[in-house]
């Protein structure tokens, strides 16, 4: 039997204009692709704490609302001989006002193309992690 690894994650999904704020992923399990701001839960932390924490962390953005759960997207990875790392990503849509553009990290998982207000007509399953083009396509449902 495989050894499994469960991963709870808190991620905002902004939208502006037709635009998703997104982040551009350099880690595992999905590096290389566009990503929603957010990540993985302290022991003992509150949802909305976490996501506040990580968006803050991400993008330098500290005052948004979180208007509602959006989706909770589940996923499987292989992580080594006979491990599996399952993911469990709970994604609230949040808003911005006004839209900040000067956006800034200093977390080494943020790839060299940043972050990002991404047309979210120009977003494809090949270039979005498992779990933005699975809140993605909510949006659309």
């Amino acid at each position: 039997m495989k050894e499994t690894r469960l991963r709870l994650t808190v991620l905002g999904l902004f939208i502006d204009d037709d635009q998703v704020l997104m982040i551009h992923q350099m880690t595992f399990p999905e590096p290389d692709c566009w990503d929603l701001p957010g990540g993985g839960l302290e022991p003992h932390e509150p949802l909305l704490e976490g996501l506040k924490r990580e968006v803050k962390e991400e993008t330098s953005i500290e005052n948004f609302t979180v208007e509602k759960l959006l989706t909770v997207a589940e996923s499987f990875f292989p992580e080594g001989e006979n491990k599996i790392l399952h993911t469990v990503n709970i994604i609230y849509q949040c808003s911005v006002y006004p839209k900040p553009y000067n956006l800034k990290s200093d977390e080494a998982e943020i790839g060299p193309k940043g972050i990002q207000w991404i047309p979210i007509d120009s977003l494809t399953q090949e270039i979005c992690s498992s779990r933005s083009w699975q809140a993605l396509q909510t949006l659309k449902s």
